[in-house]
């Protein structure tokens, strides 16, 4: 990390923490494919990760990267680029004599997880609490990553609830923040949003990483230098195998979901030992005795054998996912490779509700190049998938349509779920974005106007304003909220001039001024190539922003080396908070709409006029949510 955001992250309050690491893209922790792990300076972690695959040649492991490409008819394309060969012993690329990366298997992406528990480690130094808090708040939220660091955290911090005592007298019991981590991977949320299997699983496998352990042993959660610390995570999944031992439904379920292995990865982690024969009969999973002889349940008892479909029909398969209502993910492994998935078992997975509003989504492509989408019945439970849209993956998606219609129905419902994301968050604010359009953009302009149209249409055109500066500013109307109507008020806007960011802020002042019950966030868009700071200009147009935001393109530093950061150190000189919103964020479908929502939400709120609505900001959820308690059963 850069010297000088290595000193604003220090000087950050643990709040101001939390923020950042919510604000802050961050690639996946956990990759199911192969992939490599190449330097890159540009991210917050110094590594990215990119997916590859390899081929013997010569007697030799070469690694090809894969991307994806538009070909000139439209279509998109996987492309192989070679990158190097692969050092098995060492996992490392090399090409010419040098290293240029490391091969990764499937599974968690080190760095990654390294950076994201490190951040919740610095935040938990200064304040438990609000570590406490932030883990409860984040228990019903759809970031999946972040759940699973932090339960982690939680089974394995020093606050257990041990008892205070004086003089041999107990005065009480410490706060137990391990049972909010228990909490976390014991309860259950019907819409999904709880820890499945297989982010439990995760949560033991995050703890074992060396990098996460050495992190606990810096803290004092562990002092063993052969064993990582694993805090009550052991407990935790005892107790929740048992329960589910007890509630045989729930095991069958979970079973019939597809997380059968997983299970069985989970109760050989912890040496889980059954009350009976039934727990290996539904699992399928036949006992071996071990070599000291001390087993003693379902010793050669015979399992039912794995469900087979390779004699069933095209008919009885379907007559058979419309009675068993089975998950779309079994279907698929269960299905014959002589029959595959036809026209007639899509339909029947469909019926039968085994499909998932975001799994029609993703699954568009197929359901085009099988015709379904020509079928009354499909297309109504298609547009209603649409509808409740949660993310901006129907965007992707829509790059693989062939019919217009189709690509036009895919994007109208990424652009209302970002809308529907942001609503709440951006009520009482009004909202000007800045893009910079001056000479030293000429290389980011395109680029810039690429990432207007993924997020800008999110925002209610109301009170939204923007325009595009260089020397001077002009105003941009965007005349529709959908991404074609943000890429169409840009269109003709090139680099050009010299850089003052004070004539943006200026200029929407002056066009459309902050009303008295409202607060203003002022969104940059450009490479900070500014020497001076703007802070003058803010305030004499009158502005009193509660936040900056930034999205930076182009050099993070100008030919003589020093830092581009106007925005920052104006906003330091203003007293308000400058969220970075990182490139990489535009990459991920998932990440656009909840990155924004989050720097909306944690913008500080301002005065306001007696009686009037009042946002919320995140902080203050987060320490208004009440702390997770362990469900009853525990």
């Amino acid at each position: 990390m850069p010297e000088v955001d290595q000193q604003r992250v220090e000087a950050l309050g643990p709040a101001e923490r939390i923020l950042q690491a919510l604000l802050t893209h961050s690639d996946h922790m956990v990759h199911n494919r192969p992939g490599a792990v190449l330097q890159d300076n540009r991210t917050t972690i110094g590594a990215k990760w990119i997916p590859v695959t390899w081929k013997e040649e010569n007697g030799q492991q070469v690694v090809y990267k894969l991307e994806q490409q538009k070909t000139w008819r439209g279509k998109t394309r996987v492309t192989k680029t070679r990158i190097g060969t692969l050092d098995t012993a060492s996992n490392q690329i090399t090409e010419r004599g040098r290293v240029v990366g490391r091969y990764q298997k499937p599974g968690l992406f080190q760095e990654q997880a390294t950076h994201l528990y490190r951040q919740i480690a610095e935040v938990y130094k200064m304040d438990n609490e609000f570590v406490a808090r932030w883990a409860s708040w984040a228990y019903p939220q759809e970031h999946r990553d972040l759940k699973v660091a932090l339960a982690a955290f939680m089974l394995v911090q020093e606050r257990k609830g041990d008892p205070v005592v004086e003089q041999g007298e107990v005065l009480f019991y410490d706060e137990d923040y391990r049972d909010i981590g228990e909490a976390m991977c014991l309860l259950r949320r019907k819409d999904g949003k709880d820890i499945n299997p297989k982010l439990l699983l995760r949560v033991g496998e995050l703890l074992r990483l060396p990098e996460v352990a050495e992190i606990n042993r810096e803290l004092g959660f562990g002092i063993s230098a052969r064993n990582a610390p694993m805090g009550r995570y052991p407990k935790a999944v005892m107790k929740y195998l048992r329960h589910r031992e007890r509630n045989p439904r729930m095991l069958t379920g979970l079973v019939n979901s597809g997380f059968r292995r997983t299970i069985m990865k989970l109760a050989q982690q912890v040496g889980y030992k059954p009350e009976s024969e039934l727990f290996f009969k539904t699992l399928r999973w036949k006992q071996k005795q071990s070599v000291d002889g001390r087993r003693t349940i379902a010793m050669g008892m015979e399992v039912d054998a794995a469900e087979d479909w390779s004699a069933l029909t095209e008919a009885e398969i379907c007559q058979k996912i419309v009675a068993e209502k089975p998950n779309y993910k079994r279907v698929v492994g269960l299905l014959p490779k002589k029959i595959g998935l036809t026209r007639a078992i899509m339909a029947a997975c469909i019926e039968a509700g085994s499909v998932s509003n975001s799994d029609l989504i993703i699954l568009a492509p197929t359901l085009e190049e099988l015709g379904l989408l020509n079928v009354q019945s499909v297309k109504d439970r298609f547009d209603l998938a649409l509808a409740k849209a949660e993310d901006q993956r129907a965007a992707n998606v829509a790059k693989r349509m062939k019919k217009q219609e189709n690509v036009e129905a895919l994007e109208q419902a990424a652009d209302t779920a970002l809308q529907k994301e942001l609503e709440t968050a951006t009520r009482d604010l009004r909202v000007y974005v800045c893009v910079d359009k001056s000479g030293s953009m000429q290389h980011s302009i395109t680029t810039a106007k690429r990432y207007l149209t993924q997020f800008l249409q999110g925002f209610p055109l109301e009170r939204t304003h923007v325009c595009v500066f260089d020397g001077r500013a002009r105003p941009i109307t965007i005349r529709h909220p959908s991404a074609k109507g943000v890429d169409a008020a840009f269109r003709g806007y090139h680099a050009g001039g010299f850089t003052n960011y004070g004539t943006g802020p200026r200029l929407l002042a002056q066009n459309n001024p902050v009303q008295k019950d409202e607060d203003c966030i002022i969104l940059f868009v450009g490479d900070q190539e500014q020497g001076p700071t703007f802070t003058r200009d803010i305030q004499a147009a009158g502005l009193n922003p509660v936040a900056f935001g930034m999205l930076h393109v182009g050099a993070k530093q100008c030919w003589s080396g020093r830092a581009n950061d106007v925005v920052e150190r104006t906003a330091t000189e203003l007293g308000i908070p400058c969220f970075s919103i990182d490139e990489g964020m535009f990459d991920d479908p998932y990440a656009v709409s909840r990155t924004l929502r989050r720097l909306i939400e944690a913008t500080p709120v301002g005065q306001r006029p007696a009686g009037a609505r009042q946002r919320k900001g995140l902080v203050e959820q987060i320490l208004e949510t009440e702390l997770l308690k362990k469900p009853v059963w525990a």
